[in-house]
């Protein structure tokens, strides 16, 4: 067996750092970056304008959104157990029984 030399071991443990390290940074990456779309000051600024509160569920500011876009006048919430939806959903996210239409 060949013994490899200093600058081969040099690069097989500087690819084996790469591999084991990158997953992780991307990750942290992915993380820092949702976060900041989270607390965008955009999603913010168009739950005000609906008079509405800043919620942390996504699905109700994306709800909001929609509600802006179709012009809906329906309030989306489920009068079985009062769940905000979307207001075209037919069904509610929490309790999965029928909407309103």
């Amino acid at each position: 067996m060949d013994d490899p030399g200093t600058l081969e071991l040099l690069g097989r443990l500087t690819v084996a750092g790469f591999v084991i390290i990158a997953p992780s940074l991307l990750f942290l990456g992915l993380i820092r970056g949702l976060e900041r779309l989270r607390d965008d000051a955009f999603l913010d600024r168009l739950v005000r304008e609906q008079g509405g509160e800043i919620e942390d569920d996504v699905l109700t500011v994306l709800g909001n959104g929609m509600r802006l876009e179709t012009g809906g006048d329906s309030s989306g919430h489920c009068p079985a157990c009062g769940a905000s939806n979307a207001p075209t959903a037919q069904y509610c996210r929490n309790c999965l029984g029928k909407l309103p239409s």
